[in-house]
């Protein structure tokens, strides 16, 4: 399974002297979800959530962010619920708090 997420970079990318984008976006395989389903609010409006592991490529991981590893080398982060409503739907609708989609998938 693969999600789309985005990964906050370690420093501010510049082309032409214009400040661009400090994330990497980008589809990532899935090693575990978590689940309930969270809501984050933002202006009044709700966006659900839940927390999943991916995996992150070698050569990405000097570029990020993020210091909080797991063991495995794989990294927490939110994916977004609404995004991938029909990736996520099975996972959702059996009320599990974790799946293990490294098992799931072979």
């Amino acid at each position: 399974m693969q999600v789309f997420v985005n990964l906050p970079l370690k420093s501010l990318r510049r082309v032409r002297g214009h400040a661009q984008s400090t994330y990497h976006s980008g589809w990532f395989n899935v090693v575990r979800l978590f689940g309930p389903e969270h809501t984050e609010y933002y202006r009044g409006l709700g966006r659900n959530y839940i927390w999943a592991d991916i995996e992150i490529a070698d050569d990405l991981k000097p570029s990020l962010s993020n210091a909080g590893y797991n063991a495995d080398g794989s990294l927490r982060v939110q994916v977004w619920v609404n995004t991938h409503r029909k990736t996520l739907a099975a996972f959702l609708a059996s009320g599990d708090q974790e799946w293990d989609m490294r098992e799931r998938e072979q």
